[in-house]
């Protein structure tokens, strides 16, 4: 496949690939006009945000309404402005649960699983295990949340399931006839039509889904939680989420464990860029542990395993598959079921399994599921949540994007140079939030941390999505942050099991004792 502009151009006004993680074409005139907040500014920046404020009274002397919920659990809504800049307007409900572990007397602890877009509701309804130690379980009340804009708190809508479908198999090298302008045109509309399906179908709040917003609803959680200050354990852009709120409230600031950091002084090129070298990075482990086993589906050296890939990805571009049930199956689909297994080493095994059956039988059924799974799509069609809107919504308020032609074939070449397996196929967010309709709020910026006492950082050499360069830069950039870097594969490093992290990360949300600088492991 000829690795052109045009192509990959279409594909990003698609949902097919996010590796962050990700009806009806009617003009809709302007957006509302919003007063935004920016990223670092303090509560009092915008009129208030504090229990001093007495426009922001009612939000933090709430009660919470508990009711029991799934496992034993309880949840509630907390009540918090639309804008911040006008606490006095109208109003969203943020839904919260807690685990109710750690017994009635136990301290809060604030978890956000990532995304943007990722549910932290669902994270403690249905994986607590998976996420949480049993010394933190015993301790600790663990409450999650879904961010303004996600699943039960006032969510980003756009598309049907049907709609969905379409889009995530929309095929990309089906323009290879158009030249880059009509290509670069056709991509805008598509973006414009998406952007105004998504103004339709959410309303305002689309306009206030910036992290910024967020970090604002997470301190008027923690007082009604009763919480003097906010202990928080956030995963992947989770880390975003928490350098955003300490910056806004560092007094408020209590045990902060930010695990899979993100670098937020990057552009969302610099961060697409290093997303893409790292999956380039991580397949290139894939493929040296590949050779190695006896069940490994390609013969020869490492190099082979990755071209094995590279022209799979090819051919499929050229050819889209027919899956089991009739969908299509374009490399779309099928980079964005490659990408999931490669999040943990723990799922190579299966990427032999299934890359053995895409390379000698064709059969792509395999990454067709796990790009369902990771779509949030079910066995019978429907969507039960449509995180890539969210995460979309949220990204395109946050980042400002290179706009003109010029520029983002510029950065296409340049992530296509530096990761040229994946590169050609993870789109570029130009084009997408060029035509969204609200501008950005946010910046890329240094984190401002010095009025914080201490923070923790965690990064792993081996994870493709946030590489461990991003947590060594905002430590060296946040004076009073530890660095914990653990020497391992995958995304993400504190899980049960892990006890060289866990160990470290439980002593101090336990005991508060954390170690300074760096520390390896």
């Amino acid at each position: 496949m000829e690795t052109t502009a045009g192509p990959v151009l279409r594909h990003a006004a698609t949902l097919g690939v996010a590796a962050m993680l990700l009806s009806g074409c009617v003009p809709l005139g302007e957006p509302p006009e919003t007063q935004q907040p920016s990223p670092g500014d303090t509560a009092e920046d915008v009129g208030g945000g504090n229990a001093t404020d007495p426009a922001y009274a009612r939000f933090y002397d709430q009660e919470l309404d508990w009711e029991d919920c799934e496992r034993g659990a309880r949840c509630a809504d907390v009540e918090v402005p639309l804008d911040h800049a006008e606490p006095d307007g109208e109003t969203l409900q943020i839904r919260i649960i807690s685990s109710g572990t750690g017994g009635p007397d136990a301290p809060h602890l604030l978890i956000n699983p990532g995304g943007p877009g990722s549910s932290g509701y669902d994270s403690v309804a249905e994986d607590l295990q998976y996420f949480f130690t049993p010394a933190l379980l015993d301790d600790y009340d663990i409450v999650g949340f879904d961010p303004r804009g996600v699943h039960r708190s006032a969510p980003v809508e756009c598309l049907t399931d049907e709609q969905m479908d379409e889009n995530r198999e929309q095929v990309a090298e089906g323009d290879e006839e158009l030249d880059d302008e009509a290509a670069v045109e056709q991509a805008r509309e598509d973006a414009r039509w998406l952007g105004e399906q998504c103004l339709e179908q959410t309303g305002e709040v689309l306009g206030h889904v910036d992290t910024a917003s967020a970090a604002r609803d997470m301190d008027i959680i923690r007082a009604a939680l009763g919480e003097e200050r906010l202990n928080y354990l956030g995963f992947s852009y989770g880390t975003h989420l928490g350098v955003t709120y300490a910056e806004q409230h560092p007094a408020s600031v209590g045990r902060f464990v930010l695990d899979g950091m993100m670098n937020t002084a990057l552009s969302d090129h610099e961060l697409s860029l290093d997303q893409a070298v790292g999956f380039e990075e991580a397949l290139q482990g894939y493929a040296a542990w590949c050779v190695e086993q006896s069940d490994c589906p390609v013969d020869g050296e490492a190099e082979d395993v990755v071209d094995a890939v590279a022209g799979l990805f090819e051919d499929v571009a050229e050819e889209p598959s027919e899956g089991p049930d009739g969908r299509t199956i374009s490399v779309s689909v099928l980079v964005s079921g490659f990408i999931q297994p490669m999040y943990f080493s723990g799922g190579w095994p299966m990427l032999n399994q299934a890359l053995g059956a895409a390379l000698d039988e064709e059969d792509f059924s395999s990454f067709q599921q796990w790009a369902d799974l990771a779509a949030g799509r079910e066995p019978d069609g429907s969507y039960g949540w449509k995180s890539q809107l969210a995460f979309r919504a949220i990204m395109c308020l946050d980042h400002p994007v290179s706009e003109d032609s010029e520029t983002i074939e510029a950065e296409y070449e340049e992530t296509v140079e530096a990761a040229p397996t994946f590169g050609p196929y993870l789109g570029h967010a130009g084009i997408a939030c060029s035509e969204w309709p609200f501008e950005p709020v946010g910046e890329p910026r240094e984190p401002q941390l010095d009025e914080v006492e201490e923070i923790l950082f965690i990064g792993t050499t081996g994870d493709p999505a946030t590489p461990v360069s991003w947590a060594e830069d905002m430590h060296a950039m946040a004076p009073t942050s530890s660095l914990l870097v653990y020497d391992g594969e995958g995304h993400l490093a504190y899980r049960p099991g892990n006890t060289c992290v866990t160990e470290i990360v439980d002593s101090y949300l336990l005991d508060g004792a954390l170690f300074e600088g760096r520390q390896d492991c």
